[in-house]
């Protein structure tokens, strides 16, 4: 552990903390020779991700939402200008508005499968109707 100029120990970063220096410098390793970072650079993105959907808890899949915000992250990667802001907030807000849109997306349609399942009768939930209470009784065994 090292000491600042007050003679205080410093903490080390945690595995789980992102150092924005360290964060930019490697992304413009990356867009300057994507196959040599690479690897460090998805690890980085795999931590932020990760990072920011267990600490916001949006009520979406978390694995297609992590591959989601990969992909959007990669695809917006060349936009990134160190002069407009840090890479972490830049990065934050862009996989943040993506899942908000996951969510609401993911909202409709599970509210539109509710009505129609009221629609129907068939709720598929212990307690109300069972989807086999409106089958064609000539169908039955």
């Amino acid at each position: 552990m090292g000491y600042n100029k007050h003679n205080v120990a410093k903490k080390k970063p945690k595995k789980n903390y992102i150092d924005n220096k360290h964060f930019e410098k490697t992304i413009k390793l990356y867009l300057e020779d994507n196959e040599t970072y690479e690897v460090e650079v998805v690890e980085l993105f795999d931590l932020l991700i990760t990072n920011i959907l267990l600490s916001f808890k949006f009520k979406v899949e978390f694995d297609d939402a992590k591959q989601e915000c990969f992909c959007l992250v990669l695809k917006t990667l060349k936009n990134f200008s160190p002069e407009k802001g840090s890479a972490f907030n830049y990065f934050t807000t862009v996989i943040l508005n993506n899942l908000k849109l996951l969510y609401t997306k993911r909202k409709k349609y599970m509210d539109k499968l509710h009505e129609y399942r009221k629609i129907r009768g068939d709720f598929g939930v212990a307690g109300h109707h069972d989807e086999n209470t409106h089958k064609d009784p000539s169908t039955q065994p």
